[in-house]
């Protein structure tokens, strides 16, 4: 039997699903799957939302600051000892410093692929940076990217293209839908009705941090306010600019913060709302709102994730200048058109039917054999 090892830089709730359908799949092709994983990150870890699964390996971590930059040392010794390994997928970032000693010692691993974006979408890079991570992922043999834009990516600097796997990256959308399917208009009543919220509600889900722009937000969000009176923002996510969102709803009746919310909850968050608002970087978050048949309205800001190659402006998203006016004009404007939204949501519904978690794991793992025979 083939073995298969993957270092995933930390262990967001959202992956465990996949990592699951992941392991299934592959032990139909008699493929043993072992799965390791990082220390969350302090810029993540507030968000309150990683896991610690018991089928997977939790790997001793260090994080060292350098300047601005945040490099990340994963203890190896376990991956020796559980290893060696037929192929190895490791995340394609420079600040792994594991990564480098793997490179230098290649005794627990046949073969090395990498699992990314394929260029860097959510922050202004360096050439020497960038420059360095494509060097990286041309050693690889493999290649993983999380959307077909940072594949072709890849292949534009000369990474071989046979040897490369999309693997839609995705949620585990059907739980999301299964969920949404349970929620009943009197739970929806309630919850309305306890938060206060009106027909003109938008919602917020993510990470309440810089990235995110939550200054933009409530900034525009005051403004739509300030026209139609019955607008309301609910915010569902923790982060390192929680406070933020707590003092304004102290004194703002247009705001509600409910914290991290998860399955039924969530989904009952999603359904009480006309359209999510989100300035910041859009990513998974484009599959909940494909998936809900909430549309997202944002800004044509530089930096989105690769997920936000899957929305596609005035059929399932509307995306403003990226300026504070223009959003608040096209957020409020949303709430003027309900032809619009209702078009905008079908939309969102029916490209939203791709996106699995399911069917990310059949990519992954065609992607896998592929790398194995190769």
């Amino acid at each position: 039997m083939k073995r298969v090892g993957i270092i995933h830089p930390w262990m967001p709730q959202y992956r465990t699903t996949f990592f699951a359908n992941l392991s299934a799949e592959l032990r139909r092709h008699e493929i043993e799957l072992h799965v390791f994983y990082g220390d969350t990150p302090k810029e993540w870890k507030e968000r309150n939302d990683s896991s610690q699964p018991l089928s997977m390996l939790k790997l001793p971590t260090r994080f060292i600051q350098v300047g601005n930059r945040t490099l990340s040392y994963k203890n190896l010794s376990q991956v020796r000892r559980s290893g060696p390994y037929d192929l190895l997928v490791v995340e394609q970032a420079i600040r792994n410093i594991e990564t480098y000693e793997l490179l230098a010692r290649r005794g627990i691993y046949d073969r090395i692929a990498y699992w990314g974006h394929g260029r860097t979408y959510t922050a202004p890079k360096s050439k020497f940076e960038e420059g360095l991570k494509v060097l990286l992922t041309k050693n690889a043999d493999w290649f993983f990217g999380y959307t077909q834009g940072g594949v072709e990516a890849m292949v534009k600097n000369g990474y071989s293209h046979s040897k490369t796997t999309v693997v839609q990256n995705s949620i585990d959308s059907q739980s999301l839908r299964d969920d949404l399917q349970s929620i009943t208009p009197e739970q929806i009543d309630a919850f309305r009705l306890r938060h206060d919220l009106t027909h003109d509600t938008a919602l917020y889900i993510g990470g309440i941090d810089e990235a995110k722009r939550i200054p933009f937000l409530l900034d525009a969000a005051e403004r739509v306010y300030d026209r139609n009176r019955n607008f309301r923002l609910v915010i569902v996510g923790e982060g390192s600019l929680a406070k933020t969102i707590r003092d304004k709803s102290t004194t703002n009746p247009w705001v509600v913060h409910l914290g991290s919310l998860f399955g039924a909850e969530k989904a009952l968050a999603l359904t009480s709302a006309r359209v999510l608002a989100i300035p910041g970087r859009v990513g998974l978050v484009a599959v909940d709102s494909l998936v809900a048949g909430k549309p997202i309205i944002t800004t044509r800001w530089p930096f989105h994730a690769p997920e936000f190659e899957y929305l596609k402006h005035d059929h399932t998203m509307l995306a403003s200048a990226d300026d504070l006016d223009c959003y608040a004009d096209t957020l409020h404007g949303a709430f003027s058109d309900d032809g619009l939204v209702e078009r905008l949501s079908r939309n969102c519904r029916n490209d939203g039917i791709a996106f699995t978690a399911e069917s990310m794991a059949i990519r992954f793992t065609e992607g896998i054999v592929n790398a194995l025979s190769n």
